[in-house]
């Protein structure tokens, strides 16, 4: 007569003991995330040249967006292509300049502006983008000439602090500006080719930030970003692209996944720190060095 009641107790004491073994593995799992957080973001303190993986924010929507402006300025003109990009270099220069206002004598409009300047130069072309680019850095001098004297004590300090705010303002303007003025260039003289490089570029971020986001080290997500770009490449492969062949695009493709972390290290050297919060930088780091070199290559 008491089978039932005894059979319903094993039962409620069975699903508590599950709902208990849940709960510690989740726990458990919790924990693990919490760790690997952490050790992360002491990795990326530590390391000057660290690529961080920021997951807080719309990080997939920023990029879906940017994805779509910069392949509908495709479709429009290369003085689109210019624009858009152009825009984000300011804001990547201004971001950059106030990430070392803590550091030196930057300014981060000035910085911004430079950015802009030399990524318009590529309305004009490669030999614009060349006449931008050299224009930017002399400014960059005679800005650091005329804004440092007043705040030297002697000659010694003033040459020091000179040459340190140049090459801080530099560094903060010029290859974002560069970057992006390179991709605008290259989408006048190849539409096509630029489009492979931003479609390539992409596939390397996507999967570089969906598996480094989970990663305690820093190569799994590099890895898993060379995995999708050849993913992408084979079909780019399929269809090739003017003005590649079905020699040169396995080739470009190959340069484009060295370029792209060794790119994002050079983002984390436009910075003072490579935890530095600068966004837009990151945006254009994986452009940093494979668009001028495919400018230059093609």
């Amino acid at each position: 007569m008491n089978a039932g009641p005894a059979r319903t107790g094993r039962t409620a004491n069975e699903s508590e003991q599950r709902q208990n073994v849940v709960g510690q593995m989740r726990a458990r799992r919790s924990a693990e995330l919490v760790r690997r957080s952490k050790t992360r973001e002491a990795r990326w303190r530590q390391q000057r040249f660290s690529v961080p993986y920021r997951t807080d924010g719309p990080k997939i929507t920023l990029g879906v967006l940017w994805f779509a402006a910069i392949v509908g300025a495709m479709r429009v003109s290369p003085f689109a292509v210019v624009a858009v990009a152009g825009a984000v270099a300011v804001v990547a220069g201004t971001q950059a300049g106030h990430a070392w206002t803590q550091h030196t004598l930057a300014d981060r409009r000035v910085s911004g502006l430079l950015a802009g300047a030399t990524a318009a130069g590529a309305a004009a072309g490669t030999f614009g983008l060349g006449v931008a680019l050299a224009v930017s850095a002399v400014c960059a001098l005679i800005y650091s000439a005329f804004g440092v004297p007043h705040r030297a004590r002697n000659a010694d300090e003033r040459r020091a602090s000179v040459i340190r705010m140049t090459e801080v303002t530099i560094r903060s303007g010029l290859p974002v500006g560069l970057a992006a003025g390179s991709l605008g260039a290259l989408a006048g003289w190849f539409p096509e080719a630029a489009f492979a490089l931003v479609v390539l570029v992409s596939a390397y971020e996507t999967g570089d930030f969906l598996v480094g986001t989970g990663s305690a080290n820093a190569v799994e997500g590099p890895v898993a970003g060379a995995v999708a770009l050849g993913v992408v490449g084979f079909g780019l492969f399929l269809v090739l692209p003017e003005p590649f062949d079905a020699t040169t695009l396995p080739l470009f493709a190959c340069l484009t996944a060295i370029c792209c972390p060794v790119g994002q290290i050079a983002g984390s050297a436009v910075l003072p720190r490579g935890d530095a919060w600068a966004p837009a930088v990151r945006r254009l780091d994986s452009y940093l060095i494979a668009a001028p070199l495919w400018l230059l290559l093609l």
